[in-house]
């Protein structure tokens, strides 16, 4: 019997679902999917184990996440689930991958996942909507330019035209196949490819040509040594297909070499029963024409007994018609009508027309009686098949009219799409050089403000550095009079005083002394504390290198005052204020003031510490408090925040801000030195 459907059988399993790219991210989680994945995928293992190990699988990704691993490790579940006949879990982790597909807009996992879905609807022989997912998979690998693919659907897309009779169909688009394959000197997909494109020959009767291209698929069989992922038997299928090209020819002992070779591959009958039972079958029929009896009733039984434990019931009945035709040869009608009946029943059971048909036929053959009605049953089959053949051809052919016309659609809003982009972009350079030319009018005018205002600045800087220098004068002449007041008043009766106690230098008597020694040693400490608070009070207060630090002491006391927060101010020995310009030290000024401001509104603290220290070549201002934060993404409004950036920016500086939530703020400003 034709092996086709077998050899497509084989040729649908072994291409598979190609699998997506694996990126992995080195976690429990992931490393666990991989781990039960790779269970579940173990054809050694318990089937139940299997299907527990990939729902245990799925419990571990997080489908929260949408990158390349949960993508492939979705896609695998999504293959075992369809393998293990779980068709509900298969629909939702499923549509769960596809969307996962969308938002990547990946067109290489796009490809596999229509790919995936035309595998899925031809393993339910739904071939119509498998057809338009192989379409789609393909438009998806073009699109990519990923050609060996394209060249693998192509090949799926010839499986289903042959399984709807359509051979012409299958003959194109395999060899487009064979075209990919070769460029890409993947040998081992042209194989498939050369078996298939084999088949689609032998069904339009063009036997020379299928026998040649089974012939090519054996030779790269032989040349890049190339094997079966179940079994090593394609060499064998080859042999059997161009032993069925010669058999349809009647070459019948030339076709029994070919299946007597198949049949010396090692351990064919253990590994592949399916292909065994075949050729059996297939040498039987050849000696039963050519009227050799090599115990062909055994040859016969042993290919039925192998069909009947695969459950392959037309193949059974295929054994049940040659054993029908051995019995008429040997005279025995009731063996040869009982077999025959058979054949009726399984090809019925099978629900495959063709070998019903054939059964037909024979049966009338043999019951001359019940012939009418075999006839009648064969028009009304032969009529159904027509029709759905022509109906299902036509359905592929509206699905590849629909494709194209949706392409051309597409293009002709591509086009259409590529003149209103091209438009959008002419207006939106024309917009972006308006704002450019308005962009640099603020610049500048914004240049000439910061400039008035640095001047500005400096001027302030200079009056306060005046009102400061007045103020200490004021301050430094009052100390002045205070202390020529104690010197020449005070000083001056204590002194003398003690000059009057002198006379104890001249009368030592006991009462005197003891009379005197109290005042005296008294006069001595308030003299002493005197001249001390006088040369304290006559000491220099001139502004000289201290007078900013003194600015900076003073807005802290006046803070204190008047604030519920403690400030700290601590500065570094080795700031040297002459070192930076008066804009410099405006500006820090005015940082300090507006960052100690919005820790009094906001921050709601206890204690605040400010530092000035030096680091290298850069001056550092340090405010750190402990109240409730800031949140750094969503500040609130106003513009302190935004002054203090500006003043830092002006000065050429860095500016960091560091929060938490209930921990505090701190701001770090660092400023270089201007020479």
């Amino acid at each position: 019997m034709n092996k086709s459907i077998f050899s497509l059988a084989i040729i649908s399993i072994l291409f598979g679902c190609s699998q997506m790219g694996n990126q992995p991210e080195s976690n429990p989680a992931n490393d666990s999917v991989q781990k039960y994945l790779a269970l579940a995928e173990n054809d050694s293992l318990d089937f139940k184990k299997r299907v527990e190990y990939n729902d245990k699988a799925l419990s571990f990704i997080d489908l929260r996440r949408n990158d390349s691993l949960v993508r492939e490790s979705l896609g695998r579940l999504s293959k075992n689930y369809l393998y293990f006949n779980q068709n509900k879990r298969f629909i939702n982790t499923s549509r769960i991958w596809l969307q996962k597909i969308k938002q990547s807009n990946d067109s290489v996992i796009t490809g596999e996942y229509y790919e995936f879905k035309g595998n899925y609807f031809k393993k339910l022989r739904i071939y119509d909507s498998a057809f338009a997912y192989y379409l789609k998979s393909e438009k998806a690998y073009l699109k990519i330019k990923n050609y060996e693919k394209t060249g693998v659907i192509l090949t799926k897309k010839g499986i289903i035209q042959l399984n709807i009779d359509d051979y012409l169909g299958a003959e194109l688009s395999t060899k487009k196949a064979c075209l990919y394959f070769k460029k890409n000197n993947s040998y081992r997909r042209l194989v498939y490819s050369l078996m298939t494109l084999g088949n689609s020959y032998h069904n339009m009767q063009e036997y020379n040509k299928a026998i040649e291209t089974l012939n090519e698929a054996i030779i790269l069989i032989k040349t890049y040594n190339i094997k079966n992922e179940r079994n090593n038997f394609y060499k064998a299928s080859c042999l059997n297909n161009i032993g069925n090209a010669l058999r349809e020819q009647k070459k019948y002992k030339d076709a029994i070499g070919f299946f007597k070779s198949a049949l010396y591959e090692k351990n064919i009958r253990k590994e592949d029963p399916e292909l065994y039972a075949y050729l059996l079958n297939n040498i039987g029929y050849c000696y039963l024409k050519t009227n050799k009896n090599y115990n062909l009733h055994t040859l016969f039984k042993t290919s039925k007994k192998i069909f009947d434990s695969l459950n392959i019931k037309n193949e059974s009945a295929i054994s049940d018609l040659y054993l029908s035709e051995y019995y008429m040869e040997k005279k025995d009608f009731f063996k040869a009508n009982h077999h025959a009946e058979s054949a009726l029943k399984k090809s019925k059971e099978a629900n495959a027309p063709y070998y019903y048909i054939t059964s037909l036929t024979h049966a009338g053959s043999i019951n001359p009686k019940k012939a009418p009605f075999y006839i009648k049953e064969v028009k009304r089959i032969n009529d159904s098949l027509l029709f759905a053949e022509r109906t299902s051809r036509n359905q592929y052919y509206k699905i590849q009219l629909e494709t194209e016309e949706i392409n051309q659609q597409k293009e002709t809003a591509l086009k259409q799409r590529t003149y209103f982009i091209i438009i959008t972009l002419a207006v939106f350079l024309i917009a972006i050089l308006i704002v450019i030319i308005t962009r640099q009018r603020l610049k500048q005018k914004e240049l000439r403000l910061q400039h008035t205002q640095q001047k500005a600045n400096e001027e302030i800087y200079q009056l306060m550095l005046v009102q400061k220098t007045k103020e200490d004068e004021a301050r430094l002449q009052e100390k002045k009079r205070i202390a020529m007041e104690l010197h020449d008043g005070v000083m001056n009766k204590l002194t003398s005083a003690r000059l009057n106690l002198s006379v104890l230098s001249f009368k030592r008597d006991a009462v005197t002394v003891e009379h005197c020694l109290p005042h005296i040693e008294e006069i001595k400490t308030i003299e002493n504390e005197i001249r001390n608070l006088t040369h304290n009070l006559n000491q220099k207060t001139t502004l000289g290198d201290n007078s900013y630090e003194k600015l900076l002491t003073d807005l802290i006391l006046e803070l204190n005052q008047i604030s519920p927060v403690d400030f700290a101010l601590a500065i570094d020995p080795a700031v040297n204020w002459e070192n930076y310009t008066d804009i410099q030290k405006m500006n820090l000024y005015r940082i300090l003031q507006e960052s100690c401001q919005n820790i009094n509104k906001h921050s709601e603290a206890q204690k605040a510490d400010i530092r000035f220290f030096i680091d290298g070549e850069k001056l550092y201002l340090t405010v750190a408090d402990d109240g409730i934060g800031i949140q750094l993404n969503n500040p609130k409004k106003g513009i302190g925040l935004k002054n203090i950036k500006y003043r830092v920016k002006a000065l050429n500086g860095k500016l960091n801000i560091n929060s938490k939530v209930n921990q505090g703020t701190t701001l770090s400003i660092s400023i270089p030195l201007e020479n």
